[in-house]
């Protein structure tokens, strides 16, 4: 297969297993990056030896770790799926990750920022990073939320298709019932306009195909709609997609500048803060795990900040 094959073969692939678009993208930049750089290798070299080579290469220009993992990835799903030719064992020089010391906002550095947060770019950003401390929720989580995704009867949202395409609930915060609803006043009266006007909401792949009438109900519009109709990436469909997330990023850091933090915050600070915070609070490490999606208690625990000044010395002891 030539080049474009390949990239053809890999969207539809992509498709077929609905991995992230954000995946599906991040993958063929590394294929194509991995194609280009073949051509400076011997032919004769068995896929293994190239991919070793690429990588190597990779961490010599001093890329992060997860940036090499994800060239990884990205080559084993070229080699594996698309061109159905698994690969063996690859010993490349790999990238160490560094043993930084992961650390959370103090609740009051949270309430200053928070109280700082002003909505950026006519979208209700502050809401969005109310979610994420209230909720313990990834940045894009809640803006992945549809109508029918929030259950104010029962406390709860459900976040779908999170990473590792796995579900769950988490609590939802009475202190933001009152911001809920009147974003599902907005979002419901949008969501009104686009049926009327024949305007879909974006699917996934696999349920606009089994319920096509979907995308212009009600119950499947965005909580957090984009403000203007764009073309769907995949199949160039005018479609409403959801408010993106670098509006909430860029809400933080004005936050952050204006509350005159001196760590540098992100929207994943927040989902950390929360961590932290509701343990010491007393909720069990396995029920944050849960609230949190993990698939492991020791990715958990790496959110969960320690506080080693309690730690009284055998000197100090009576």
């Amino acid at each position: 297969m030539n080049e474009a094959e390949i990239l053809k073969r890999h969207a539809d692939l992509c498709r077929l297993k609905h991995l992230a678009l954000a995946t599906e993208k991040s993958y063929a930049g590394w294929i194509q990056s991995y194609i280009k750089a073949l051509g400076q290798m011997p032919r004769d070299w068995e896929s293994e030896r190239k991919v070793e080579s690429f990588l190597t290469e990779l961490a010599h220009r001093g890329v992060a770790a997860a940036t090499q993992n994800q060239a990884l990835n990205a080559l084993a799903f070229l080699y594996r799926d698309v061109l159905g030719k698994p690969l063996g064992t690859v010993n490349a020089l790999r990238v160490r990750r560094p043993a930084t010391v992961r650390t959370a906002l103090s609740e009051s550095e949270v309430r200053s920022l928070l109280g700082a947060m002003e909505n950026v770019g006519g979208y209700p950003t502050r809401l969005v990073a109310r979610l994420l401390y209230g909720c313990g929720l990834r940045v894009s989580e809640p803006l992945e939320l549809r109508i029918k995704d929030v259950d104010l009867a029962g406390h709860r949202l459900v976040i779908r298709a999170s990473k590792g395409s796995k579900d769950r609930f988490v609590p939802l915060p009475e202190a933001l019932r009152g911001e809920l609803e009147t974003q599902l006043r907005v979002a419901r009266a949008l969501a009104r306009a686009d049926a009327d006007a024949g305007l879909p909401v974006a699917m996934p792949s696999a349920l606009a195909r089994k319920y096509p009438k979907a995308a212009l109900q009600e119950a499947w519009a965005w909580l957090f709609p984009a403000h203007d109709p764009v073309a769907h990436p995949r199949t160039g469909e005018r479609v409403r997609w959801r408010m993106h997330e670098v509006n909430v990023q860029r809400a933080v850091r004005a936050a952050s500048a204006k509350a005159g933090l001196t760590v540098r915050a992100t929207p994943h600070l927040l989902r950390r803060s929360y961590a932290t915070h509701v343990h010491r609070a007393g909720a069990a490490a396995r029920d944050v795990q849960e609230v949190l999606g993990h698939t492991q208690l020791e990715t958990t625990m790496r959110y969960l900040e320690a506080e080693p000044a309690k730690v009284r010395s055998p000197l100090d002891a009576p």
